[in-house]
């Protein structure tokens, strides 16, 4: 029998504070009351079949017998109000889940799912705790608004956060009190300097960017750079630090080519650790070989350059059968394969095993191995026992640039599996190198680079970038990371440098799930900059977010290695 899927366009649901959000309810004609998902997006609700889509399309949701609330946010295409990101999602999402579940066509029982964005407005909603909320699903997405979206070991990511912000500033200008002549010159000028976004990246300082100045027309900007610290505006935000409100079930999947996968794993740290035992024991984790691109439905088997098959896929078959087997366990009572397995299900990269692997915890049972720096073979599993040094300058008008990796940036290029073999060339990109591998080495867990290191200013940053390369000569960028040196020992208190005076830091590279074949090499490459990804530390005391074209210094970098101190990689090899 035919399903006919009925859309009522632009309900008008009030919030608490009487702003109206346009919302699109999808359901089939002449069903009896039933379960509700809710799919809440700032990227205009009428295009909510495709932006997003792979997650759980609402018309394919509707057949499977689910009404679909989908909203637009606030200040948002159709809806009222005005745009604070993040901050208004809390309240927004809990009164939607409460009006969604007292509607004629529902049975009171109500979920939440998204991706990217999408995803945020699910997991703050989460937080909020409404209570008909019984499930919630994000993908490619954060908990932890500083660490890995805003900020990752202190330094800014750029790339990501000045296009978002830019596209945002068309809603702004339009949505804010803005005098019509004043309107039409700031949109003139966001047109002339979104043509080139790297250079936009160059603009310094970023508080003064083109447009983005704007307090009034994008306060939140400036909020994210008046705070680099890991304070008491980052904590109401984060879902990581806010868990214990958590009283849903939790699915999320991440991308390990994501550059918000930091924010699945610090959740799913949050998730097993949390205090009520049905929130900690039915929460799920799956952690595919995406990018970010993955949840428009790009690209579906591959990250970058590298095509992972078709197990790999993200689209309808991998993550919309997911997301409609979790809510159909817990707004339905119907209980899929999903449960039977582990709670946790991982893509490994490479090698012969190439695939899917499920474990009851993330990470699964590791031991950590080091992999020490020195010269000659440059990384070796032998402690070194003769001193040495490396040095590199670093000039930040002259950055290394970003290629491939953990990156979702309109002004950097693609991310993912990029060939780095040409970064490795730079005089300012230190390569370590092991031999060729004599058989696999498997590694799954947080990857992380302890550092000696000096420098001649008071402040730097270090980069850090893990590469398998292959017999080909092609480099492909496993994991990566970087630690701003104030950061060393603490987010929330910046300790500046002494000058010329060994200091010993960790990078973290986050987590991999990644086999580097016999034959192949492993390579650690340490720099001081990744750009546009990531901004350009002035190598002085100024915040380098803040920091003027004049302030900018050339800083010379060394990295130690020896017996006294041993800077190595560790990598958590599977056994």
């Amino acid at each position: 029998m035919t399903k006919t899927v009925v859309v009522e366009r632009d309900v008008m649901v009030p919030m608490r504070d009487d702003v109206r959000l346009a919302t699109d309810v999808y359901r089939l004609g002449n069903a009896e009351p039933g379960p509700v998902l809710i799919h809440r997006n700032p990227y205009d609700k009428s295009v909510a079949q495709h932006v997003g889509s792979q997650m759980l399309n609402p018309i394919v949701a509707a057949e499977h017998g689910y009404t679909v609330v989908v909203q637009d946010c606030r200040g948002c295409f159709a809806s009222e109000g005005v745009m604070d990101l993040y901050s208004q999602e809390f309240d927004d999402g809990y009164d939607c889940v409460e009006w969604a579940a007292t509607q004629p066509w529902s049975n009171g029982r109500v979920g939440i799912y998204g991706s990217s964005y999408m995803g945020v407005t699910a997991l703050l909603a989460a937080v909020a705790a409404p209570p008909h909320l019984e499930a919630a699903a994000s993908y490619l997405t954060t908990g932890n608004f500083h660490e890995g979206w805003m900020y990752t070991g202190g330094a800014f990511e750029l790339g990501f956060n000045m296009g978002y912000t830019q596209v945002k500033a068309r809603q702004a200008i339009a949505r804010r009190s803005i005098d019509a002549d004043r309107a039409a010159a700031l949109t003139a000028e966001l047109r002339t300097s979104g043509a080139n976004r790297l250079e936009l990246c160059r603009h310094l300082p970023l508080d003064d960017a083109p447009v983005l100045r704007e307090r009034d027309v994008l306060p939140y900007w400036h909020d994210f750079l008046d705070h680099p610290t890991y304070d008491d505006y980052w904590r109401r935000l984060d879902v990581t630090y806010r868990a214990e409100e958590i009283q849903a079930p939790i699915l999320h999947i991440a991308g390990w080519y994501d550059q918000f996968l930091k924010g699945h794993l610090d959740l799913n740290r949050a998730l097993d650790a949390h205090p009520d035992i049905h929130v900690r024991d039915t929460h799920r984790f799956v952690i595919g070989p995406w990018d970010h691109n993955s949840y428009e439905g790009h690209r579906l088997s591959a990250a970058g350059e590298r095509e992972f098959g078709l197990a790999a896929i993200s689209g309808v078959m991998a993550v919309s059968g997911l997301t409609l087997e979790w809510f159909d366990r817990w707004l339905c009572d119907v209980e899929g394969p999903m449960f039977a397995e582990p709670r946790v299900r991982y893509f490994s990269m490479a090698g012969p095993d190439q695939g899917w692997r499920t474990a009851p915890n993330w990470p699964p049972p590791t031991t950590p191995s080091p992999w020490y720096l020195g010269d000659g073979i440059g990384l070796t599993a032998e402690r070194p026992t003769v001193p040495g040094a490396r040095s590199f300058d670093f000039d930040p008008n002259d950055p290394v640039p970003t290629v491939g990796g953990r990156t979702f940036s309109l002004a950097a290029g693609g991310g993912g599996v990029q060939d780095r073999a040409e970064v490795a060339r730079r005089d300012d990109v230190l390569v370590f190198e092991s031999a060729p591998l004599n058989k696999p080495i498997s590694v799954g867990g947080n990857v992380r680079a302890t550092l000696w290191v000096m420098s001649s200013a008071v402040d730097t940053d270090f980069t850090a970038h893990l590469v398998d390369v292959e017999p080909s000569g092609y480099c492909v960028p496993v994991a990566d990371g970087i630690q701003r040196a104030r950061y060393r020992n603490s987010v929330e208190a910046p300790e500046f440098l002494t000058p010329n005076e060994p200091t010993e830091l960790t990078i973290d590279l986050w987590d991999t799930a990644y086999t580097f074949a016999a034959d192949h090499r492993i390579r650690l490459e340490i720099s001081s900059s990744s750009f546009p990804r990531w901004s350009r530390n002035a190598n002085a005391a100024v915040q380098p977010e803040k920091a003027r074209p004049d302030d900018l210094v050339v800083a010379t970098n060394t990295v130690l290695f020896g017996p006294n101190r041993p800077s190595h990689l560790v990598l958590p090899t599977v056994s």
